[in-house]
């Protein structure tokens, strides 16, 4: 699972918008939509079970958000904005296959995410 998190933050990083909206290399706003992305991920699948077995516990969310946020963005400070690591990632996925393909695949995959994430709140 974290390979397709690491694509999609290499794709987002290539791509002009990211290029565009960042002016300096730090890739810093990719690992904040990564991190956001990845949190809407979590409350979701928390949502989803919850509607599954008929919970009644209530969360707080500020609290909820807070520490999942923190963790993930600790992990993807570490393993996404290394420079040995961006490295890689743009070595690696430089010459793969089907690249057009893959980069709908990620950008379904964004909309996908804000679109659940905003109808389980």
């Amino acid at each position: 699972m974290y390979r397709f998190f690491e694509y999609c933050f290499y794709r987002m990083t290539d791509s002009k918008f990211f290029k565009k909206l960042e002016k300096k290399d730090t890739h810093l706003l990719t690992s904040v939509w990564v991190t956001l992305l990845q949190l809407g991920n979590i409350l979701t699948m928390i949502d989803i079970y919850q509607i599954y077995t008929n919970s009644t516990i209530k969360y707080n969310y500020t609290v909820l958000v807070f520490s999942i946020t923190i963790p993930l963005t600790i992990i993807n400070t570490f393993f996404l904005l290394t420079e040995k690591k961006y490295k890689w990632m743009f070595e690696h996925y430089k010459e793969e296959k089907y690249k057009k393909l893959k980069g709908w695949g990620v950008f379904l995959y964004i909309i996908g995410s804000i679109f659940l994430f905003g109808y389980t709140m």
